[in-house]
């Protein structure tokens, strides 16, 4: 417990660390959080009790125990059954979706790329509307995007103008966040969670980029120039990347440069049987293994979590994986895994930023 914090602040501290370790962790018991969080019984007694009433927490289930001996209630986060209105924005398309802050899908739609804020707008309304869905029922929306949300540097565009138009219309409060890091943030919230040591998130398709995370918390970065792993120079002599840099791995290795090679969209790309086709393929899947197995190994990743369109293909998800423990031999197969959200890659990481403001972030008390 920190020293020099008045009550007020104390009580809110607490409260954050008692989430977290249920974000982290999944359900327990108030005995085991007391011994995780070196908080007394008293204490994580009286705080489970108010996030409870507060529809914080709920009780979930007993911890089985051998022999006799009272029960141990497990307590879990408790989402609620409010909407979360989720923008997730691609360098080629939007997916437009509502989902409960538990990251379950009510309904979703992909149009084109626009980044006309009038006209996203009036994708969420017809969302809405076709789908029966009051805007009353909506707690929070998301919007993320490529990039800086700022849409300075190599951002798509800014977002303050969207989540400002969001807000005025629906009365929700609103979270911008790069679609990166937020898909990052749902693998911490709604996966099964990692140790206290740094995993790298790592995406492919369209775009690529990274994410890097220790002890359940993303590490901070400045959103104007965040060196990624999508933007190391692979290839001096390569083409100009958006971002200002030559021979970039997304330039190098990414949507564009693989539907220009091959003629074929991405779901085309990573299920072909061309020979030739597969070729190129496996020479950017070593390019990749490279960039990827050096930062693993200036991190000392404990993890590699693989997501994005061409992991939808196992096939490329274990070459991958070869590729990388051929350059480095302290990695292994079970540390190098392909993302249990991946099939949730359009909605997942809206929903989490929310989930993460309204249930993690607490303010003080």
């Amino acid at each position: 417990m920190k020293t020099g914090l008045n009550m007020r602040s104390v009580k809110a501290e607490n409260r954050r660390l008692i989430l977290h370790l249920l974000q982290r962790y999944g359900a327990l018991s108030r005995k085991e959080l007391s011994e995780k969080s070196s908080l007394t019984s008293a204490a994580v007694t009286i705080i489970c009790n108010e996030l409870i009433s507060e529809g914080k927490l709920c009780e979930t289930g007993e911890l089985e125990k051998n022999g006799k001996g009272r029960k141990e209630i497990l307590l879990s986060v408790s989402f609620g059954d409010k909407y979360v209105l989720c923008v997730n924005a691609e360098t080629t398309h939007i997916t437009y979706s509502i989902c409960s802050f538990s990251g379950e899908l009510k309904a979703a739609v992909t149009e084109g790329f626009t980044n006309n804020a009038d006209e996203i707008l009036e994708k969420t309304e017809k969302l809405l509307y076709d789908n029966n869905i009051k805007a009353e029922e909506l707690a929070a929306a998301g919007v993320c995007v490529v990039g800086s949300v700022s849409g300075k540097g190599y951002g798509l565009w800014n977002c303050s103008e969207i989540c400002k138009k969001i807000e005025e219309k629906y009365s929700v409060p609103v979270t911008a966040e790069n679609n990166i890091r937020a898909f990052a943030q749902s693998e911490m919230i709604y996966s099964d969670g990692y140790g206290s040591g740094p995993v790298l998130f790592f995406k492919w398709g369209p775009g690529i980029g990274s994410a890097v995370a220790a002890g359940g918390e993303l590490f901070s970065r400045n959103d104007e120039g965040v060196a990624e792993i999508g933007h190391y120079i692979v290839n001096p002599a390569g083409k100009a990347c958006r971002c200002g840099r030559w021979g970039c791995l997304e330039t190098e290795a990414g949507e564009e440069a693989l539907v220009s090679l091959t003629n074929l969209t991405l779901p085309e790309i990573v299920k072909s049987t061309d020979e030739n086709v597969i070729h190129i393929l496996d020479e950017k899947i070593d390019i990749v293994a490279l960039a990827l197995t050096n930062t693993a190994t200036i991190l000392n990743a404990e993890k590699i979590v693989l997501f994005g369109s061409l992991f939808s293909n196992e096939t490329v998800v274990e070459k991958l994986r070869r590729q990388c423990i051929r350059y480095n031999g302290n990695l292994s197969a079970d540390m190098i895994i392909k993302s249990k959200l991946n099939e949730k890659i359009g909605y997942a990481g809206p929903a989490a930023i929310c989930a993460k403001k309204f249930f993690f972030d607490l303010q003080d008390a």
